[in-house]
């Protein structure tokens, strides 16, 4: 399995897009890379400050914006890309390489916002969780959902070298929309859980953030490229070393917030 293998067969020649068309694309691009390149930086400071502080709070806020401007142009260029492929008559079937980093990196923007806009959300409603739901709130909970399972229907109806990786990544969007559905559906449930939420939301946005930068950026910074066996290693080593951070993290602050009542403080009460 290689995940860059598509890139070795020889690949038709796509016909010219006009200039206007070419210089939004690429203003949208550069707006995609600074904005991701200072979301990244910003990601790493609420991780260390004192959390609820000012560094914590201006840092979350400038890599909250640059999620915003990441993801809208992530959709925007997926869509973009794909529209100009069936537009040029280039199917599915015959290239199914051009349409799978498309779709999926649609689909991790998707999902990327609303793990974002959640993280803001339960903060903002942690007094009266009961407003977390509403209309637009849920509609991404479930368009993350759907995000997955289009993924997932792709990469098993068209086969391709990039399918192992779409089936690997895709479930972060079902998660993700599980846990804002059950969350709206049952606020309040548990003590403390907007702050899980939060904090398991925002990591899950630095995760997808890392994900497009080794990737994408990283081998472009660097100049180095990864093949055979080990091209699959940027795609995953954020989700391997991002899932495990948040389970740990959560855990350690649900004993924090709800310490386990000692023997003798038992008998006492």
């Amino acid at each position: 399995m290689r995940p860059d293998a598509g890139r070795d067969r020889p690949a038709a020649r796509l016909p010219a897009r006009p200039r206007i068309v070419t210089f939004l694309f690429d203003v949208l691009i550069w707006a995609h890379v600074a904005t991701g390149f200072i979301g990244l930086v910003a990601f790493w400071i609420p991780v260390f400050a004192r959390k609820g502080g000012r560094a914590h709070v201006r840092a979350g806020r400038v890599y909250t914006y640059c999620a915003y401007v990441v993801t809208l142009s992530a959709v925007t260029a997926s869509a973009g890309r794909i529209v100009t492929y069936l537009s040029q008559g280039i199917g599915v079937a015959d290239r199914p390489d051009l349409y799978g980093f498309p779709l999926f990196l649609g689909y991790l923007g998707v999902t990327t916002f609303a793990m974002v806009r959640q993280a803001l959300r339960v903060v903002a409603t942690r007094r009266a969780p009961e407003t977390l739901r509403t209309p637009l709130h849920e509609a991404l909970g479930w368009a993350s959902i759907a995000g997955s399972a289009t993924v997932i229907a792709f990469a098993l109806g068209v086969w391709s070298d990039i399918s192992p990786i779409l089936l690997g990544l895709s479930p972060i969007g079902l998660f993700t929309g599980r846990g804002m559905l059950r969350l709206m559906r049952n606020p309040g449930s548990e003590r403390m859980g907007w702050f899980y939420s939060h904090m398991g939301s925002m990591l899950g946005g630095g995760i997808a953030f890392h994900t497009a930068f080794s990737v994408f950026g990283a081998p472009r910074l660097w100049a180095y490229e990864t093949a055979g066996p080990l091209a699959v290693v940027p795609w995953i080593l954020p989700t391997v070393i991002g899932i495990p951070a948040i389970v740990v993290w959560t855990r350690y602050y649900r004993r924090k917030f709800n310490p386990v009542a000692r023997p003798a403080d038992a008998r006492s009460a």
